[in-house]
């Protein structure tokens, strides 16, 4: 079985009058069903203030695989820095310095060492953190089927992390003539808009099978009481819009985040977008046809940006539950 949520859109039943104003219906059917591919990609910042976060990374690894081991998956696990600098030979490429293959897999011996190791990129990058970048480069040609060949798997779910305590300065090289890392503030105007770049994972780096997740370990929205840390607005969007995990670099320990990232890849999704716009006062959900009311410590709750439902606590669907939303369409 591939690791993959079968979501099946039924139209709607039909439609109602009132005062004049037709309102259609819509229900959404999604399968939460457990498989055994998984590529994972850690998109680590490599810049000079990184060194904690990396080590945290690497001692929290044993959170991560542990529900990706009890779900005996195969994994492909790669790593790729954020620096994209023209300079830079290795751009793209997973990391692998010790010369051995450049993704970790269950066969590979002492694979959580390994990660450890090759997680801590180092902080001698660029101040100018291309994180959404990176990951789109080291997952389309020439590195697909160069530098990083045999990672990607055409049915196996994508599971890419971003770690960075900076905001995304994802820039085609627009900021090339400027001489410093502030350029992605000073003229944020010129980087790529993150439509673009949400546009470009659909298009590129998921066929029409495969499932596409995307997470973030990176600034929060407020940053009181997180020193050195820049709110990752560009990051934290790319996960809401693929349904992602959102955790906090300013957290001193990361055991829950790890856990929830290693939970969410392991094939157990806590969020779903809905093929419409929801009309959130009208969505009725039930897993299994077991009514589940909103809530947000265990029940579920709605983002009408990206028209995502997020299961809480006790709430999130099993490994082979049946997950019914009904709801009305939002006109426009």
């Amino acid at each position: 079985m591939r690791m993959l949520v079968l979501a099946a859109a039924v139209v709607a039943a039909g439609c109602k009058n009132e005062n004049d104003v037709v309102r259609r219906t819509q229900t959404d059917v999604f399968y939460q069903e457990p498989s055994n591919e998984v590529d994972i990609l850690w998109v680590v910042d490599n810049s000079q203030s990184m060194a904690d976060e990396q080590a945290e990374v690497a001692l929290r690894f044993r959170e991560f695989i542990t529900s990706i081991e009890d779900a005996n998956l195969d994994f492909h696990i790669g790593i790729v820095t954020t620096d994209l600098d023209p300079d830079n030979p290795d751009r793209g490429d997973l990391v692998a310095p010790d010369g051995g293959t450049p993704y970790i897999t269950p066969d590979t011996d002492n694979y959580e060492t390994l990660f450890q190791y090759r997680v801590q990129v180092g902080i001698d990058g660029s101040d100018r953190e291309k994180g959404i970048g990176a990951a789109y480069e080291a997952l389309t040609e020439p590195r697909l089927s160069g530098a990083n060949e045999g990672f990607r798997r055409p049915d196996a779910t994508l599971s890419i992390i971003y770690v960075s305590d900076e905001n995304d300065c994802t820039d085609d090289g627009r900021l090339d003539r400027y001489a410093d890392g502030q350029a992605c503030y000073d003229h944020d105007d010129q980087l790529v808009s993150v439509r673009s770049l949400i546009d470009r994972y659909e298009a590129d780096l998921a066929p029409d099978s495969a499932r596409l997740l995307v997470s973030a370990i990176v600034g929060p929205k407020i940053t009181d009481g997180c020193d050195g840390a820049v709110p990752g607005f560009r990051y934290l969007s790319m996960a809401a819009a693929f349904g992602g995990i959102q955790g906090s670099i300013c957290e001193e320990d990361f055991s829950g985040i790890m856990e929830n990232l290693g939970l969410q890849a392991s094939g157990v999704l806590d969020s779903f977008q809905l093929s419409e716009p929801a009309v959130e006062e009208t969505i009725e959900v039930s897993v299994d046809d077991e009514p589940v009311e909103p809530d947000p410590t265990d029940g579920w709750t709605y983002d009408d940006e990206y028209w995502i439902l997020y299961f809480h606590g006790d709430a999130v669907p099993p490994r082979g539950s049946k997950i019914t939303v009904h709801y009305e369409v939002a006109s426009g």
